[in-house]
């Protein structure tokens, strides 16, 4: 590139116009440089020789440089203005203060549920049911001793042909565990005539658990209790000749009025429950 600078010098002086020729190198300076640039290269320096005195024409602006370093921190600037206010968002909880007074003492409150029985309160109710088992079995072995028993409905009618009078029927009846029969509904009633029937006391008349020895004309039970049904045929009850105390039951299956004295068959109701 040497060579080929001076040659071109020389021929231009020749030519006589200097101008030009300094336009012409500088031309070819600024190529070069593009060209470096363009494949990477540091742009290096032409040793073509320049005229002085001739200013040349301004050159174009080079690429941008690097970024430089950054430089050293500068005073602070004013305050800014004030901003808006944030969004009201609860903070976290402080720490806990410390204990207040006590305060006055609450009503009661509702009683709770009952608690599960224990051991013996368990143990108790198994004794309780099977000595209620056991009371059960042994009512059901004396109905089931007698000779004629029928069951209606909780109850067992029971009889054997034994006769007395009614106070000694009340005692024979509590031996067995039960009460001289006393029908309490129409249903119990036929229930009665058919064991009459059926156990050849047909005519007799059995005493039933009826009898107003206490007050006449008011018939009560065993038990003192007032009668709930009543089967009585008709104009009886009647006291003939005021000795006629306690209940029988006719073949009929309606209920007379007897002597309290007189002999009859004593027929019992033993209470399943």
């Amino acid at each position: 590139m040497s060579d080929f600078c001076f040659e071109g010098c020389r021929h231009f002086n020749k030519g006589g116009s200097i101008k030009l020729m300094a336009l012409f190198f500088r031309a070819l300076l600024l190529l070069q440089s593009v060209l470096q640039l363009l494949d990477g290269a540091e742009p290096q320096n032409l040793n073509c020789p320049a005229y002085g005195g001739v200013p040349g024409t301004p050159g174009h602006n080079g690429l941008p440089g690097r970024d430089g370093r950054d430089g050293r921190d500068g005073a602070p600037g004013s305050k800014g203005e004030k901003g808006e206010l944030g969004v009201s968002v609860q903070g976290p909880p402080g720490k806990a203060g410390p204990p207040g007074p006590a305060g006055a003492k609450g009503e009661s409150g509702l009683p709770g549920l009952p608690g599960s029985p224990g051991c013996e309160s368990v143990l108790e109710t198994l004794k309780s049911e099977i000595q209620h088992l056991n009371a059960k079995v042994a009512m059901i072995e004396k109905a089931a001793s007698v000779s004629h028993f029928r069951k209606v409905g909780q109850k067992y009618y029971v009889t054997d042909g034994i006769e007395g009078t009614f106070d000694k029927g009340i005692h024979i009846c509590k031996d067995v565990g039960g009460t001289i029969v006393l029908p309490r509904t129409a249903a119990e009633n036929q229930a009665l005539l058919n064991v009459v029937l059926s156990s050849g006391l047909s005519g007799k008349k059995p005493y039933i658990g009826a009898t107003d020895k206490e007050t006449e004309g008011q018939f009560v039970g065993t038990e003192g209790k007032h009668l709930t049904y009543t089967n009585w045929g008709p104009g009886q009850p009647d006291d003939f000749r005021g000795v006629q105390d306690c209940g029988v039951i006719e073949d009929s299956g309606l209920w007379d009025d007897g002597n309290c004295n007189d002999v009859r068959p004593i027929i019992c109701e033993i209470d399943n429950k």
